[in-house]
């Protein structure tokens, strides 16, 4: 059990160091991942202690972790289940894709915004009369705002300026919904595109704003499913709370 204990601890560590040089951009879903490393390195290296807390208060320590587990099982369920990347399985004629902003580095889109960006332009060649709301504001550090940068790669790959609109002050995905809420006209029929982990969140926030649209999301890259999912776990209970 020691070793295992290390191991973990090597392995959260490890993956957590990794996806911070690859996105250069501390969230709290790494954070939990150094926090769950550093408490398997202090459960390997009191090892003794550890055993003998756990015997001690071992119902309240299987209690809380099978709590804790079913718990996010039940979040991680309702997210798979929102998660639809098929455009086929969007119904009805769109007149407007709502575009999320994820994320920019170096004045271009990042990884998961470069996703978003390019799903909504893949369902776009097959729907040309669609036009585009593009939301996301000035980043800490940035010059640019999100949402300047996404116009910019929808121009890039054949997107005419005046398909687009850009909303540049929203800073959440509650932001962006309420934002944008003025800008679809009243009989649009909206495709919101996120990433697919983001759909469930986005389509509670835009219910309680008073946006119905319909969903699409873009897939992550293997490396980034857990932090990105971790991170929703708890955004989603923040948003439950606060963004009404």
């Amino acid at each position: 059990m020691k070793k295992i204990f290390l191991s973990l601890s090597i392995i959260f560590f490890v993956y957590a160091v990794a996806m911070l040089v690859q996105t250069t951009n501390m969230d709290m879903g790494l954070t939990v991942f150094f926090l769950l490393g550093a408490i398997f390195f202090i459960l390997f290296y009191k090892y003794e202690a550890a055993i003998y807390l756990f015997k001690k208060y071992k119902k309240v320590t299987l209690t809380s972790i099978l709590t804790l587990l079913l718990f996010a099982a039940t979040l991680e369920t309702l997210i798979l289940a929102s998660a639809n990347t098929d455009p086929q399985k969007v119904s009805g004629k769109i007149d407007t894709i709502l575009v999320l902003g994820g994320g920019t580095k170096n004045n271009r889109p990042g990884a998961v915004l470069k996703g978003r960006l390019d799903q909504a332009l893949a369902y776009a060649e097959k729907h040309p009369d669609v036009t585009f709301i593009v939301s996301g504001g000035l980043g800490f550090g940035k010059t640019t705002s999100e949402g300047t940068i996404m116009k910019n790669y929808l121009i890039e790959n054949g997107i005419q300026p005046e398909r687009i609109t850009i909303e540049e002050k929203a800073t959440s995905t509650y932001e962006n919904l309420l934002y944008t809420k003025e800008m679809i006209q009243p009989d649009d029929q909206v495709l919101i595109v996120t990433s697919d982990f983001h759909l469930f969140r986005t389509k509670m926030i835009a219910r309680r704003v008073g946006v119905e649209a319909e969903g699409l999301g873009s897939p992550l890259r293997i490396s980034s499913v857990p932090q990105a999912h971790v991170r929703e776990y708890m955004a989603i209970i923040k948003s439950y709370f606060t963004d009404r």
